[in-house]
Parts: structure tokens; C-alpha cells; sequence
């Protein structure tokens, strides 16, 4: 699924951006008719920003109650623990039967009706049979009751955790200094934050491997099961994955790559992306499972019959729980909650630029120099939105987004964008812009030609049906979605894709002249698609360039006997003009010299 439907589609988003170094919305003026693409793009990355950083704030809860000598969610004698908590362990076990005593929930045991195994302030109540499938971990509690405050339904809201709504202005406003000075520092901070994320995963992996029953948690995740190919839920849950983890058809690719050098080769970095995505769930998912195999372990449990889910679950339960079980836990806390906090607020940070980006681009003469009022307002609207999420309610609505938002509208985008560029603006034209940028064609030229025009749509028709088919009623934890929440969770769903269709309507309303007119300005590039800067447009198209014109053409002297081109040269700094066309006067362009002064502004960073 990467290299057939993941990769291609990145490439192609790449190209778009650096070709014309604006936002994922104006990048359609490569085919005005599908702009909706771009406002659609620009709407998944706002809901997604939305709930997303509320994951930040659950991870900065946790971090702050890390910093005691023992993890809160590590025993079952807090105020918010129920009788069903249970901490008990392999040894807990075998030596309460050892001493033929009975074992309670939260770990005790109880020898001869009196003795207890150890001091914890256990009810006295006895177990005459303890069923696995009545336990909780105590982290689930701590999790559901004590950090989220969890109501038992959908629609019954309760107050606000001003806990947690604290938490989310910290994220927002580190969010908003990150960004502040612009994409080049934000940029550094990124980079600093990722690799410190991967040192961290590194050691932390390399920790858990040293436990007990790590090595077949291992075993376990690395076994291939064959039976799930003929599963078709399966692709579908693959290939949506690919999409989000690669962020393709969200409009960050566009956006960051508009920021790139022009001539820059993003056909190399589209294989160093997709290396990087692979080594990462390789080893994010090593990390999972070592920690499900030591935890299975102490637990005495086949590593079959442990309930492993994703999102929350996995982040704020599973691994919180393995990792208060090591010793000096309270510091691998601390080093895994920074891990999650700079790897959201990192994801964060590229969605919050391709809106901001995006929105300056679409009205560059209002908004591009006004960026940091931009950054505030939607810094402040979206923390708003997410007051909501910090509600007894708050992780139904969020997971009722992240199922319905990041899913099979991505997989839609993708089909429409392919479409576009490849049967409207033309694989041809689209494989000779990439040659402009990075001086020749992505090899081999036939491959991506018949990527991009047939394996592409293809693919993503069929990963579409693959979801759909295999779509049913869900529900979190043990809770299931009424079905005006399903209905409401389609509505936002389909929000994004019907931008498509009602921007082409507005665009063609919008057009000017007889029918047959206007379709055909709507299907071909605006005239000033292309390079952003006037000295990459000379490159090939020196004599449609006014100021490289003036410079290659001869012109009349004036009164002084000077040529315009001489009057207006001096002090200014030389660019050579590679362009071979051949002039009038017999000599090539690439004998001339174009100089900056000439070219037209272009109020915008074009390279990080």
C-alpha cells in the first residue's frame, strides 16, 4: 500500500507545492475547477488540529502527575479506584497459592482469612474465583476516571475539566510561540523535537527489552498471518494508516514543500519519507508489543487473549501500565509523555501551517503580511472548539471525529487529485514541471505516467470499497454510538468532500462568456500558474517574462544613446538564464544575463 497508493500521491503533493510555492488551496490554479480539493484538504486539517491537540493536553496531564515518587495510575488505593482495579502479578500469584492463601483484586492476599500478603489497604472481601475478564488495570481507571472524568454516554456532557482545559491552553500557546517567527524557526524545533522523540523511542524500547516475556510480544508482532490477506477490512485499515501517517491529502505536503528550494530533488525525498515511515512503525510497533509481552506475562495470560486496541487505549493504558511496573518508573514516565508531547505538538505544528499558509496564499494582499494575526485568531478559535473535548464527554466526541474525519475522505481526496492532474492538467505536463524543478524525469518516466493516470484511480476505488465494505456500528470501550451520532459523524464526514463540487459550482458561476468558455478556462491552468519567482519562470520561458525580455531583446537607445537595458544594470546582482531557446538575433539565452533587479516581488518564504 505505500509504494502502490502512499508514495505516488505524496510525490505528486509534493511537486504541486514546490512548482508553485503557495498553499494547498491556490495550488489549484493548476485546475481552477477542482479548488473544492484544496478547501476540502483545508477542512480535514482543521478538525483534525481540533482533537488532536487535546491528546497533547491528556499527555502534559500526564507528564505533570509523573513528577511524584510513585506513578498515580500504578496501584489500585486511590480514591478513584472501584473493586474491580486489580494490580496482581505473576509472583503476587504463585506465591499466594504458595500459602494457600486467596488473592483479591488489588493485589493482596489473604492467608488463612487474615494474613495479608502485603500492607496495601485491600477490602476485606474474598475471591473465591478470580475471572480475568472482570480485571482492570489500574491505569484504565486512572485514565477514564481520574484524567478524562468519563460520563457513561454521549449526549451527557457534564462540566468542564478545567484540569484539562489548562492543559490545552499550555499546548495552544506553545503551538503559537513555535510558530511565531515564522516556518524556518518553527522548522528547527521540529527538528530538534523529532529526533529527540526517536532517542526516547529508542530507549525505551531497548529498556523493555530487558523484561521477562518482551521477547515473545516480539515473536508475536513479527509472526505473519497469512489468513488476514484474503481479510479486506484489512487493505482498507492499511491503506487509510499509510495515508495518516504520511499526512497525504491533509494539504501539509503542499504547504511545506511550497517553502522548498525550487530546484530542489523531492524525488529523493519522497524515498527518504517512505524509509523513514517504515523504519518508524517498525519500531513503534517492536515497542508496543514488548511491553504487551511483558504484561501478558506478569499477568499469566496468552498473549492471544490480550484485548490490544488502538489510539488512546494503546497510549494512555497500555504502555503507561508496562512502564509503571519498571523500576524508577516515575522517570520512564516522564521521558515517554515528552515523547507524546513532541511528537503531537510536531504533527500539530504542520497542520497549523498549512492552514495559515493556506488562508495567507488564498488572500495574499490582506493576510500574507499580516501571518501572526492570522496564527492568533486560529490559535484561539480552534481552543475554543476544543473546550467541548475537555468535558466528561469529551473522549466520545473526539473518537467519533478521528473515526469518521482521517479516514475514507482522505482516500476520496486522493482519488479527485489524481484525476485532476492526471487526466485534466495532463501526466505529460505534470512529468515536465517535475523535470523543470529537478532537471529530469523521475525514472522511469513510463512508471509514474501509468501510476498516476490508471494504477492510481484504480487503487484508490478499490481501497475505498475495501472500507466501506467493511464498515460496521463502533463503539468505545463498551459503549456504542447511538445512531444520531453515527449520523452526525457522515455529516462531518462528507463536509470536506462536498467542497469539491460546490466550489466547482461557484467557480463556474463565477466564469465569464459562453459555456463552452467557461468550461475550458476552468479546465486549463490560470495564466499565472507556475514558478513563483519571475527567475525560475525565464528558465524555460524567457521571452513571456517582461523583465527577462528587456534584457535578451535588443532595444532602441533613448536621448543619451543608451540602451533601456544598460540604464537600469547598474549595481545590480547577475543570474545566468540556462534557457536554450534561440533569439532573434541568433544567439541563445543562455549567452544573456538576467539581473534581480527586474523581477517582480514575491512577499513570501520560499525556501526553509
Amino acid at each position: 500500500m505505500l509504494f502502490i497508493a502512499g508514495l505516488p500521491i505524496v510525490f505528486m503533493e509534493l511537486a504541486l507545492g514546490q512548482f508553485a510555492s503557495i498553499g494547498c488551496i491556490s495550488v489549484w490554479k493548476v485546475v481552477p475547477l477542482f479548488k473544492g480539493i484544496g478547501v476540502a484538504t483545508l477542512l480535514i486539517s482543521c478538525i483534525i488540529c481540533v482533537y488532536m491537540n487535546m491528546v497533547a493536553a491528556w499527555s502534559i496531564f500526564y507528564f505533570t502527575n509523573s513528577m511524584k515518587f510513585a506513578l498515580p495510575w500504578a496501584a489500585c488505593t486511590n480514591e478513584w479506584n472501584t473493586f474491580n482495579c486489580s494490580v496482581w502479578n505473576r509472583d503476587s500469584v504463585s506465591k499466594c497459592v504458595a500459602h494457600n492463601g486467596t488473592l483479591l483484586r488489588n493485589g493482596s492476599c489473604i492467608v488463612n482469612k487474615a494474613d495479608f500478603f502485603n500492607d496495601d489497604n485491600a477490602s476485606l472481601s474474598v475471591l473465591t474465583s478470580f475471572d480475568i475478564s472482570a480485571n482492570v488495570m489500574p491505569s484504565t481507571e486512572y485514565f477514564h476516571r481520574e484524567v478524562l472524568m468519563m460520563s457513561d454516554r454521549l449526549d451527557n456532557v457534564g462540566t468542564i475539566n478545567w484540569q484539562l482545559a489548562i492543559c490545552l491552553l499550555i499546548a495552544w500557546l506553545l503551538i503559537f510561540l513555535f510558530l511565531f517567527k515564522g516556518v524556518k524557526s518553527a522548522g528547527k524545533v521540529v527538528y530538534v523535537a523529532v529526533l529527540a522523540a526517536y532517542v526516547i523511542l529508542f530507549v525505551l524500547f531497548v529498556r523493555l527489552l530487558t523484561l521477562p516475556g518482551s521477547l515473545s510480544g516480539l515473536i508475536h508482532f513479527y509472526t505473519p498471518r497469512w489468513n488476514a490477506l484474503y481479510d479486506l477490512t484489512v487493505w482498507g485499515g492499511a491503506a487509510v494508516q499509510v495515508f495518516y501517517s504520511l499526512s497525504s491529502c491533509t494539504g501539509g505536503l503542499v504547504a511545506l514543500a511550497s517553502y522548498s528550494r525550487f530546484h530542489n530533488n523531492m524525488f529523493k525525498d519522497i524515498w527518504l519519507l517512505g524509509v523513514a515511515d517504515v523504519l518508524t512503525s517498525i519500531l513503534a510497533g517492536a515497542l508496543v508489543y514488548s511491553a504487551v509481552g511483558f504484561m501478558c506475562y506478569e499477568m499469566d495470560v496468552p498473549i492471544d487473549q490480550f484485548q490490544l486496541k488502538a489510539g488512546a487505549h494503546l497510549v494512555f493504558i497500555v504502555l503507561p501500565e508496562a512502564i509503571a511496573k519498571l523500576p524508577v518508573a516515575p522517570i520512564y514516565a516522564l521521558m515517554y509523555f515528552v515523547m507524546i508531547v513532541f511528537i503531537i505538538l510536531s504533527t500539530t505544528m504542520f497542520l497549523m501551517e498549512t492552514i495559515v499558509s493556506s488562508i495567507c496564499d488564498e488572500f495574499p494582499e490582506r493576510l500574507r503580511r499580516n501571518h501572526r494575526h492570522v496564527l492568533a485568531f486560529i490559535c484561539l478559535a480552534f481552543y475554543s472548539l476544543g473546550i467541548p473535548l475537555c468535558t466528561a464527554a469529551g473522549i466520545y466526541w473526539l473518537v467519533l471525529l478521528d473515526y469518521f474525519t482521517p479516514t475514507w475522505p482522505l482516500i476520496i481526496l486522493a482519488f479527485f487529485e489524481s484525476m485532476a492532474v492526471s487526466w485534466v492538467y495532463g501526466v505529460d505536463n505534470f512529468l515536465d514541471n517535475i523535470k523543470w524543478m529537478i532537471r529530469f524525469y523521475p525514472p522511469p518516466y513510463i512508471f509514474w505516467k501509468i501510476q498516476w493516470k490508471f494504477i492510481c484511480p484504480l487503487v484508490f476505488l478499490m481501497i475505498l470499497s475495501f472500507v466501506w465494505v467493511g464498515y460496521s456500528p463502533f463503539k468505545y470501550e463498551d459503549y456504542e454510538y447511538p445512531r444520531w451520532a453515527i449520523s452526525l459523524g457522515w455529516g462531518i464526514s462528507l463536509t470536506p468532500i462536498a467542497m469539491i463540487p460546490l466550489c466547482a459550482l461557484v467557480k463556474f458561476c463565477r466564469a465569464r462568456g459562453p459555456l463552452p468558455q467557461r468550461w475550458r478556462d476552468l479546465l486549463c491552468p490560470e495564466d499565472d500558474w507556475g514558478p513563483a519567482l519571475a527567475i525560475h519562470r525565464a528558465e524555460y520561458y524567457p521571452l513571456q517574462i517582461p523583465e527577462a525580455r528587456r534584457l535578451i531583446l535588443p532595444s532602441p537607445p533613448n536621448s543619451k544613446g543608451t540602451t533601456g537595458a544598460d540604464a537600469m544594470a547598474g549595481g545590480l546582482e547577475d543570474y545566468s538564464l540556462p534557457s536554450k531557446a534561440t533569439l532573434s538575433d541568433g544567439t541563445t539565452g543562455s549567452n544573456r544575463v538576467l539581473k534581480a533587479g527586474f523581477l517582480s516581488p514575491f512577499d513570501r518564504e520560499t525556501a526553509i
